[in-house]
């Protein structure tokens, strides 16, 4: 009878018995799914996979359970590519040009001067998702559509004004023979290197510039290294949601169609969010004594850059009708 007594009247096991509860009801979930992000918490990203994983679990009455893995832990975004592919991991907001080894239809995504604001970045998320699902799904991948990580800027240790301005200098790029192709035509001198490298080659001088987003210029303190920055707006980086298809095909339809809806309406609510993300990023930055230098006439950087453009449009699968659809997208 005290035994009784004390479980019902305890602050403190009645604390730990809600906690088991907590758990167990997480554990009950009818299906779970880890989400994998390359970014730290707190990160624009981030927040928007975590206020989804909300709304799909809300919607699900806890039937559906994403778990979000930050800072890269599953893995890089490849990794977390193949993950997905293969079913190991379920979820993942994947920047776009990683996945054109298996969709080479997403490179479209990387040409430069594609895409002319914000507003054009975020419609062509519906007929693009439309138009490339099948491949996708070939690919062992459900697509929940695409939104913007944030814009390509110029970070250097030098100022640039205008595309004269780093001529032969050392710029790092990603991996991509596309990037290393439009920078050649632009007169610099691109060297790929890794993500992780960019760091430390900015400050040996093994690069005297890169190109890379708003938040990351923060969150990895590539001001310290890079002290200016330059609005060049020449790609914007997408986030394409992908889900294993495995692991789709699995769920009853009426959580697919919650999970969808709960996907777009977060992505809708992403370029408000990121816009301002961006802003304090930047403000902190020059707070720190980074320089912002905007470049208003791009049609030099646009004239440079449009023969490679014009050449990928070619080789891309499918390029003319793509390049239509996203220059028409509204």
């Amino acid at each position: 009878m005290q035994l009784k007594h004390a479980l019902t009247t305890t602050p403190a096991v009645l604390t730990a018995l809600a906690l088991a509860i907590s758990s167990t009801s997480v554990l009950a979930a009818d299906y779970n799914a880890k989400l994998s992000l390359d970014v730290p918490e707190g990160n624009t990203k981030y927040v928007a996979a975590q206020q989804f994983a909300d709304l799909v679990r809300e919607r699900t009455d806890n039937n559906v359970d994403i778990q979000l893995f930050a800072n890269s832990v599953l893995g890089g975004e490849s990794e977390s590519a193949e993950g997905i592919r293969l079913g190991s991991v379920q979820m993942g907001i994947i920047t776009s040009s990683v996945l054109t080894s298996w969709i080479p239809e997403v490179q479209v995504l990387d040409l430069p001067y594609l895409i002319d604001g914000e507003e054009q970045a975020t419609a062509l998320s519906e007929p693009l998702t439309e138009e490339l699902s099948a491949n996708f799904e070939e690919q062992g991948f459900h697509l929940l559509g695409f939104s913007v990580n944030g814009i390509r800027q110029l970070m250097s240790s030098f100022p640039i004004d205008s595309i004269d301005d780093i001529q032969g200098k050392k710029m790092r790029v990603i991996q991509s023979p596309l990037h290393v192709d439009a920078w050649k035509a632009a007169g610099a001198n691109p060297t790929p290197v890794p993500a992780p490298e960019i760091y430390n080659s900015m400050q040996t001088g093994v690069i005297d510039f890169f190109d890379n987003t708003a938040t990351n210029y923060l969150t990895n303190r590539f001001y310290e290294v890079a002290p200016y920055y330059v609005k060049t707006d020449h790609i914007f980086a997408m986030g394409t949601w992908v889900v294993s298809q495995n692991w789709w095909e699995r769920l009853p339809d009426d959580y697919q169609e919650v999970i969808t809806e709960a996907a777009l309406e977060v992505q809708a609510e992403l370029p408000a969010m990121r816009k301002s993300d961006d802003q304090a990023a930047l403000d902190e930055t020059v707070a720190d004594g980074a320089t912002i230098i905007e470049i208003e006439d791009k049609g030099p950087w646009q004239e440079a850059m449009k023969p490679i453009r014009d050449e990928y449009v070619e080789k891309i699968p499918n390029g003319e009708a793509l390049v239509s659809l996203i220059e028409n997208a509204e």
